[in-house]
């Protein structure tokens, strides 16, 4: 009869034990040796660039690694008064030979009247009264044109003809076409090379700007030349046509962006890009789980773009930090863009988390990003921010990280 009795005292025990434990698991955190030993923190911390080691790179004609000189962009432009810059365009078209292949015979024509096409990509459509005016330039025009050069040949005997712009029309097809004894406005030189240029310019109601097709976005300018070609024993030929397309193409700013190695510029003529370091701890990396982290940037002026065509900055995780020429990520998760108002004057503040939880998982990969101007060489916005270098450098004005992070959950000894 003892044994009995031991068995179900045993099991009456162990009923107790679970019993107890089921109820210590069911009380707050009462069970140390299953249970955190404390709560979930969020800190913010800012952390500053590398010291002295944010640069600008600015491109220059030739550039390698996807640097956009000037004229190369998507879009050339031009402006009359506008704040943010005073700018002109130049084209430049493949040369027209002095006859045309009729009958498979060269021979020689007469002009009738010309036909110039231009795109107009974008502008500010609240402003009206916009006006375009060609003028002709000297055919050996090229990437060493200046803006005084330019402006010098916008005289009377120079000029071809205006195009008023619908103030309907936001973008598209802008023609104009001379007859008569205007085409002589467009007459070659007998024995020259065969080439036109000219440069535009363009007035309105109040000061603004516009951005013209580019050979960047096959959107460049044209020229057609409606010809009538003599034919022996069968009469004139009518309605030959000479098509010219654009050889060359650029725009030349009255203030361009004036280097300076104590700031950094984002955009601008020619465009600039700018690299910026940092150096995160492996200490802080592997002790955290980051939440949000935002990179900060301090313009050094007003950032002044076109309204109703907006700008952005971009900013993109380095593979390999090799300085201007350092191999940019193609991976949308590592690119960063951020649509600037038409005037920013305020701390610019572009969220990068993913790029900072990539330098988490991989040590490999450089702290270092890359920041860019969209459309590059193609934008009014320049943006100048203030560098590690900057004579009032600091926490408050260089490029910095705000990182919002957990650190690892402490959990108990049981």
């Amino acid at each position: 009869m003892s044994r009995p009795w031991r068995w179900v005292a045993g099991v009456v025990g162990l009923i107790g034990v679970i019993t107890g434990c089921q109820e210590k698991l069911t009380a707050p955190v009462d069970c140390p040796a299953l249970c955190p030993g404390g709560s979930v923190q969020v800190f913010d911390t800012v952390v500053t660039a590398v010291a002295l080691r944010d640069s600008s790179f600015p491109a220059h004609k030739d550039s390698a690694n996807g640097y956009v000189a000037r004229g190369q962009g998507t879009a050339l432009l031009v402006s009359s008064g506008f704040a943010a810059s005073e700018d002109r365009a130049v084209y430049r078209f493949a040369a027209r030979g002095d006859s045309i292949a009729v009958r498979d015979t060269l021979r020689g024509y007469a002009v009738d009247s010309v036909l110039v096409t231009l795109t107009l990509l974008a502008r500010d459509t609240l402003v009206d009264g916009l006006k375009i005016y060609l003028y002709r330039l000297p055919s050996a025009v090229d990437s060493t044109v200046t803006f005084t050069d330019v402006e010098s040949q916008f005289v009377d005997s120079n000029f071809v003809d205006s195009i008023a712009v619908p103030d309907t029309l936001n973008s598209g097809a802008l023609q104009t076409t001379l007859r008569g004894a205007d085409v002589d406005r467009l007459k070659l030189r007998a024995g020259g090379d065969s080439v036109l240029a000219f440069g535009l310019r363009m007035t309105a109601v109040t000061p603004t700007g516009i951005r013209v097709g580019a050979l960047g976005s096959s959107t460049a300018a044209s020229y057609t030349s409606y010809v009538t070609v003599d034919v022996p024993d069968t009469g004139s030929v009518r309605n030959q046509s000479m098509t010219r397309t654009t050889d060359f193409n650029t725009f030349v700013t009255q203030n361009p962006v004036v280097p300076d190695d104590t700031l950094l510029t984002v955009g601008g003529e020619p465009s600039s890009r700018a690299l910026v370091r940092f150096g995160l701890t492996d200490a802080f990396l592997d002790s955290t789980t980051i939440v949000r982290a935002t990179l900060e940037l301090t313009p050094a002026r007003p950032i002044i773009g076109l309204p109703n065509d907006p700008s952005a900055i971009q900013t993109l995780a380095v593979i390999g930090d090799l300085g201007a020429k350092s191999p940019l990520t193609a991976d949308a998760n590592f690119i960063r863009q951020d649509t600037l108002p038409t005037v920013q004057s305020d701390t610019v503040k572009i969220e990068m988390t993913r790029i900072v939880q990539l330098w988490q998982s991989s040590r490999l990969r450089p702290q270092s990003i890359f920041l860019r101007m969209i459309p590059e060489g193609a934008s009014f916005a320049r943006a100048v921010f203030f560098s590690t270098r900057s004579p009032s450098a600091g926490v408050l004005v260089a490029p910095r990280l705000r990182i919002t992070f957990q650190r690892a959950f402490p959990f108990e000894n049981p």
